[in-house]
């Protein structure tokens, strides 16, 4: 018992560590980094030659994309003979903070490394990882912190940077985790030992073995990062045990993982996490701790911030677009329409445009300005996305939403016939619809459309769909929080008309478009799980597009577009070239060819109502 309640006594017990022995510390370990990453990209010049993946003639195009002016100073350090040069002289550098060298060469090493690792990164972007981010992060606040080293508030206020970055690099990684099932079942861990690139054999067929072993490990890394925070509390005591164990984990991980450099850079914020943490100084001045105070009023400055943002999104969602009708369905859920008549009037089918996961409305917008001078279109939201309100508790399945679609379809149709438009998850839920709207729907187009055997045929998607499900899990909680000010405005938006693009970023920004499309991604997961082989039925003519490049990445995908082009009565199929799963709606170009395919199906389709309507007159 004196052995353990020593050792405990031993665990607890804060560290006294003052700051030069803590800058001194995180400026060493850091440097081993750079030198280890120096003489690696030194011993590995063929990932930047003709062929190689770092190759600067194809590497740079990024950057001189987006600053030109500051790419040319990464083409001179680009050049092979500086490359080498630099790397030679930060491996100097790092090597040489390894001795007693004074303040003045110590700054000057550091200013070195500092400055060689921003001239070489992007001549390594490919390849680099959080160990590289975190070594140059560690250098960069050392060589401020030697700049002002007179300065003790400077000091502490540096290592108080490194410490919080430390903190939040942990418990942000254990928080993102836990909303993966994988990571809290076991999984991950025993996934990533299976891989050629991060794995372990050994370990991998241990793991197979014990699978509760996985599982203690997981849950493991999971309470060690998620309650890193903690390190704060107990005045120090705990810091130790923390500290011990981040390192333990980042040295298995070295071992089996063979991420070297990882443990090296992340043990380099441990000193300061330690001095933070302890007692303050008893002599000299003593330890400043104004940084946290700012960077925590700074913090609730900014998510109050981030919920006047979220109520002003939220507003703009909910004032929608002028026309927007509402729609009760029998199931309770109010849906939110906008149709559009077409200036040429005539008995032409109405178009019914059904979203994918995730969307909006107006991802339709370039189609429907294309058809509608000729179509009269509808556009909705799904129960739970944008105005439309969700009233049904049918969590588990895609039941309800097939239902509110049949309804508003009767409820827009009236006598008219109608042509079912449906993108991703959409095409598959107009699938669904079709044999029971029976004598209204007249024609289907399936539009890069999901179908219910991908996930068990296609790698790729069922990949997919595990990185899906993660997002779908982080992505509400964040924006309940007020983070949506930090999503940056995705590609697609900027693709849109003008018009509607404040509409579909705020509701991309919206929580509840997430929450939706989460209740909608588990109904489907559970939809495709019990999928038998056998295609629901579609006995009208069928339009199925596939974007070239899901075509090119993902044969399996266009296999599966083939067959519910088979499942149909009839069916005209096309591969739009050059385009992914969004642009095929949102690219000004790609919907000019897909409107242009859907006219010529849907004149297909008059001509042979047409020709049925004089057949029947004539018998």
């Amino acid at each position: 018992m004196r052995r353990i309640s020593k050792l405990v006594k031993v665990v607890t017990t804060p560290v006294r560590m003052d700051r030069s022995r803590a800058t001194t510390m995180v400026e060493r370990l850091s440097a081993i980094t750079h030198l280890v990453a120096s003489l690696e990209y030194l011993a590995t010049e063929r990932d930047r030659r003709h062929g190689g993946f770092n190759n600067w003639r194809i590497a740079k195009r990024t950057f001189h994309a987006r600053s030109p002016r500051l790419a040319k100073v990464f083409d001179l350090a680009a050049e092979p003979g500086n490359t080498r040069r630099l790397h030679g002289a930060r491996a100097l550098a790092a090597a040489s903070l390894q001795l007693p060298l004074p303040a003045k060469a110590r700054l000057a090493a550091d200013g070195v490394i500092t400055a060689s690792t921003l001239s070489l990164y992007p001549r390594h972007h490919y390849g680099t990882d959080g160990s590289d981010q975190v070594s140059f992060l560690c250098q960069a606040v050392v060589t401020i912190s030697r700049a002002g080293g007179r300065n003790s508030r400077i000091v502490d206020a540096c290592l108080w940077f490194v410490a919080l970055q430390s903190v939040l690099s942990y418990a942000v990684s254990g928080w993102v985790k836990v909303a993966s099932s994988t990571w809290r079942t076991g999984e991950a861990v025993t996934g990533v030992m299976r891989t050629l690139t991060y794995g372990d054999r050994t370990l991998w067929t241990l793991l197979r073995r014990y699978p509760r072993v996985a599982k203690v490990l997981g849950t493991g890394v999971l309470a060690l990062e998620c309650s890193f925070p903690a390190v704060f509390l107990g005045r120090g005591r705990l810091t130790p045990a923390f500290v011990a164990s981040a390192a333990s984990f980042h040295l298995a991980n070295a071992r089996f993982m063979a991420l070297g450099r990882f443990f090296w850079a992340f043990l380099a914020m441990h000193p300061a996490v330690l001095y933070v943490t302890g007692p303050r100084q008893v002599s000299g001045p003593r330890r400043d701790d104004v940084l946290p105070a700012v960077c925590g009023a700074l913090a609730a400055g900014f998510l109050g911030a981030g919920q006047v943002a979220r109520s002003r999104t939220r507003a703009v969602v909910l004032a929608g677009r002028p026309g927007e009708e509402r729609f009760t369905a029998p199931s309770g859920n109010v849906l939110s329409l906008r149709r559009t008549e077409a200036s040429a009037g005539g008995d032409a089918p109405l178009l019914v445009h059904c979203n994918g996961l995730a969307a909006t409305a107006e991802h339709w917008e370039w189609i429907v300005r294309g058809l509608g001078d000729r179509y009269d279109t509808v556009t909705y939201q799904r129960a739970g996305y944008g105005r439309s309100v969700r009233h049904d508790v049918d969590e588990d399945t895609l039941g309800t939403t097939i239902d509110d679609l049949v309804a508003l379809v009767r409820h827009v149709a009236g006598s008219r016939p109608v042509v079912l438009v449906g993108h991703s998850l959409g095409g598959y839920l107009a699938l669904r619809a079709v044999e029971r709207l029976a004598g209204t729907v007249t024609g289907l187009a399936l539009l890069d459309s999901s179908h219910p055997g991908e996930l068990n045929r296609s790698d790729r998607q069922r990949q997919g769909s595990e990185t899906l499900t993660s997002t779908l899990q982080l992505m509400p909680r964040s924006l309940h929080l007020g983070l949506g000010l930090l999503l940056k405005q995705p590609e697609w938006v900027d693709r849109m008309p003008e018009q509607v693009r404040e509409l579909a970023l705020a509701q991309y920004r919206d929580a509840q478009l997430w929450t939706a499309g989460r209740r909608e991604w588990r109904a489907t997961l559970a939809d495709f799980d019990e999928f038998d082989g056998t295609l629901p039925s579609c006995p009208v003519p069928a339009l199925v597009l596939t974007a070239g490049r899901t075509a090119d990445t993902d044969p399996v995908q266009c296999e599966l577009h083939d067959e519910l082009a088979a499942n149909a009565t009839e069916s005209v199929r096309h591969v739009v070239s050059g385009v992914d799963h969004d642009q095929i709606l949102t690219d000004q170009d790609a919907a000019t060819r897909v409107v242009g395919l859907m006219a010529d199906f849907l004149r297909g389709l008059s001509d042979d109502q047409e020709g049925s309507r004089d057949v029947d007159a004539a018998s």
